[in-house]
């Protein structure tokens, strides 16, 4: 069940910046997901001049994987653009891309198109032993004519146990 929360400056979110957050998740503390949206006063330009719209937390476990002989897809970011097989004049595209945490390069992300959407695949593609914790900060960033015209931000914190099972 989620609760629509009143604006604040969400650590999490917008840290630092002067954009209120509306952010959105579970009543408790065992949140799988919290979503916020930036909304800019109105005569604040460095606010709605910054490309990024919304910036998500989700949280995930991993075991320790025994035998890695493959990717494994591990996050699976949807978007609501349709896919377009040939791209068309000054349409927009959505490029993914991990910004932050990929230690040893264990991680890389695939854009895909799924019943006719484009959607970002994370994969693990190297064994990581736990126990650790890694928060990738991965953007999928919406393209317009070469220029980013806004970018959201999903920070995924892994849990890789030191376990397989």
């Amino acid at each position: 069940m989620f609760k629509a929360e009143a604006p604040f400056r969400h650590k999490a979110c917008g840290s630092g910046d002067r954009a209120l957050w509306r952010c959105r998740g579970p009543r408790v503390e065992r949140a799988d997901t919290i979503r916020c949206v930036k909304s800019c006063q109105p005569n604040d330009i460095s606010c709605v001049l910054d490309p990024v719209h919304s910036i998500s937390h989700t949280v995930i476990s991993l075991p320790t994987f025994r035998e890695f002989t493959k990717p494994e897809e591990i996050v699976f970011l949807r978007t609501m653009s349709p896919a377009h097989s040939l791209p068309q004049l000054g349409s927009s595209d959505i490029v993914f891309d991990i910004l932050e945490g990929n230690m040893q390069n264990s991680f890389d992300i695939l854009k895909r198109y799924e019943h006719g959407m484009i959607v970002g695949v994370v994969r693990q593609v190297k064994r990581v032993i736990g126990p650790v914790d890694i928060v990738l900060k991965l953007a999928m960033n919406y393209v317009t004519s070469g220029v980013v015209s806004h970018r959201n931000i999903v920070n995924v914190h892994i849990f890789v146990s030191e376990f397989w099972f």
